[in-house]
C-alpha cells in the first residue's frame, strides 16, 4: 500500500491515495505524544497506521504485539493516552490487537484513566436505590448472558468462574479445579449428610463435586440466568439442589448450614461487616466457611471500562486488610489464608484461550462487541495477576463453638495445596 492517503468521509477511514495527500505527515503527527511516551519501552511493538504505514516502537527485538488503528478515532484514542478511551474504540473496532495479547496491557501505567462522572455514579447508585437493588442490576448485567457465552470459555469438564489451584504451569484447568475442589472439602471437614450453602453456585460445578461425596446443597443467587440453568442441569443429573433466587444480604431462612462457599463473589459483597454478620446467622457453631476472591490493596480501585463494561456498581477486589479488620470484630476466625495469585494468572490465561479459539462462534451467536468486552477483560485481568498488580486469595474461617471446645486454634486447618 502506498504510504500516502486520503481521507474517505463517509466512514472517516484513511485509504490510499494516488496524489496529492498528506497522509504521511498526518501519520506521524497522529502518533507523536504516543511515540514519545512509549520510545523507551522495553518491550517492541508495532502500530499499523490507517493509511497502512507502520511504526515500531520500544527498545525490544521482534516486535511482541501490534496495535491496528482502522481510521482516525482509533488515532485520536491512542493518541489521547486515555485508557477509557483506548477500550472503547477497541469495542467499537476502531482499533485491533494482534499478538501476544498479554504484552498490550505493560502499557497502561502510562495511560491516564480520568473519568468522574463514571467514578461518581457508582458510589452514588447504592445510596439512592440501595445496596441490594444495586447488586441485582450490576450482576444481571454481567451474568444473565446465555449460559454458552461463559461456557465458551470456562473449562468444559468442571465450569468454575474461578480460579484453579496449580502446582505447576501446564497442568490442565480441569485438573487445577478439581485440586481446589478438593481442597476446599477437606478442609470445610464435609461428610455424607451435611448441608452446605454456596453464595453464587453459577454453572454448578462444585454443586456436582459435593453432591457425588453426599453433601446436600443449597445455593442463593440474583442471576436468573444461573438459577435457570441449575434448575434444568439439576433436574438433568437428578439432583435434589435447592436454587433460591435471593441477595446474601437480604437472605433469610431459619436453617443452620453445615458450611457456606463463597467462591468468587466477596468481590460483589464490599461490605464486609453485612457480609459477615449474615454467615454468623447462617452457619452452625463449629463449622466452617470457604472464602477466595482476586484482591488488591485499594477498596473500589477498578477501571473505567471494568465499571461501565464488566462489573457496574460498586464492586471492589477483596482488600485483606479491611476484610481482616471486620473479621477481627467478629468471633469468627481465620484459619488459613493462601495466595492463589499464579494461579488466578494461569485460569484467566487458559480462558482467555478457550475465548479467543471460540471467536467465530462466539461472535455469530452474540455479536462482536460481547466477544471484544470480554475479550479485553480475560486478557487483562490474566496480565494484572501476572504483573502482580492484582492478588488473590483463598481462606477457611472458623464459627468456634466453645462448648464443644472444637479446634479453633490458629493453623489447625493443615497446610494448603
Amino acid at each position: 500500500m502506498s504510504e500516502k492517503a486520503t481521507l474517505d468521509r463517509d466512514n472517516d477511514v484513511l485509504k490510499p491515495a494516488t496524489s496529492g495527500s498528506h497522509g504521511t505527515v498526518m501519520a506521524a503527527f497522529v502518533l507523536g505524544r504516543f511515540a514519545r511516551a512509549f520510545s523507551a519501552h522495553p518491550g517492541a511493538f508495532e502500530v499499523l497506521l490507517p493509511d497502512g504505514t507502520t511504526q515500531r516502537l520500544g527498545q525490544g527485538g521482534q516486535p511482541d504485539f501490534r496495535i491496528i488503528l482502522r481510521n482516525t478515532r482509533g488515532s485520536a484514542a491512542l493518541m489521547s493516552l486515555d485508557e477509557g478511551r483506548f477500550a472503547e474504540a477497541y469495542l467499537a473496532g476502531d482499533i485491533d490487537l494482534e499478538g501476544d495479547m498479554l504484552r498490550p496491557f505493560e502499557l497502561r501505567r502510562s495511560f491516564g484513566d480520568f473519568h468522574p462522572m463514571v467514578s461518581a455514579w457508582r458510589f452514588l447508585q447504592p445510596m439512592l436505590t440501595g445496596q441490594v437493588r444495586t447488586n441485582r442490576q450490576a450482576i444481571a448485567s454481567h451474568y444473565d448472558i446465555d449460559p454458552d457465552f461463559f461456557l465458551s470459555f470456562l473449562d468444559p469438564m468442571t465450569p468454575c468462574y474461578t480460579q484453579g489451584v496449580y502446582l505447576s504451569d501446564d497442568e490442565s484447568l480441569d485438573v487445577a479445579t478439581e485440586r481446589k475442589f478438593a481442597w476446599c472439602f477437606e478442609q470445610l471437614r464435609l461428610k455424607p449428610g451435611d448441608h452446605i450453602l454456596e453464595v453464587g453456585p453459577g454453572w454448578g460445578a462444585w454443586f456436582e463435586y459435593a453432591s457425588a461425596r453426599g453433601v446436600r446443597c443449597t445455593g442463593i443467587t440474583i442471576s436468573q440466568a444461573s438459577a435457570d440453568y441449575l434448575a434444568a442441569k439439576a433436574e438433568r443429573l437428578g439432583h435434589d439442589w435447592e436454587i433460591i433466587f435471593s441477595d446474601l444480604l437480604a437472605f433469610e431462612t431459619a436453617e443452620r448450614y453445615d458450611a457456606i462457599v463463597i467462591m468468587g463473589v466477596i468481590e460483589h459483597l464490599p461490605q464486609y461487616d453485612r457480609v459477615l454478620s449474615r454467615f454468623l446467622t447462617l452457619l452452625k457453631p463449629g463449622r466452617r466457611i470457604f472464602l477466595d476472591g482476586s484482591a488488591c490493596t485499594r477498596k473500589y480501585e477498578l477501571s473505567t471500562f471494568m465499571v461501565k463494561y464488566i462489573y457496574p456498581g460498586n464492586h471492589s477486589f477483596l482488600v485483606l486488610h479491611d476484610f481482616l479488620e471486620k473479621l477481627a470484630a467478629t468471633p469468627l476466625r481465620a484459619t488459613e489464608i493462601q495466595n492463589d495469585t499464579r494461579s488466578y494468572f494461569l485460569t484467566f490465561q487458559q480462558w482467555a484461550r478457550n475465548f479467543d479459539a471460540n471467536c467465530e462462534a462466539v461472535i455469530g451467536r452474540f455479536g462482536e462487541f460481547n466477544y471484544r468486552r470480554f475479550r479485553i477483560y480475560l486478557w487483562g485481568a490474566a496480565h494484572e495477576f501476572l504483573s502482580g498488580s492484582l492478588d488473590c486469595y483463598r481462606m477457611i474461617l472458623h464459627f468456634p463453638d466453645r462448648a464443644v471446645g472444637d479446634d479453633d486454634a490458629p493453623g489447625t486447618g493443615g497446610a494448603g495445596a
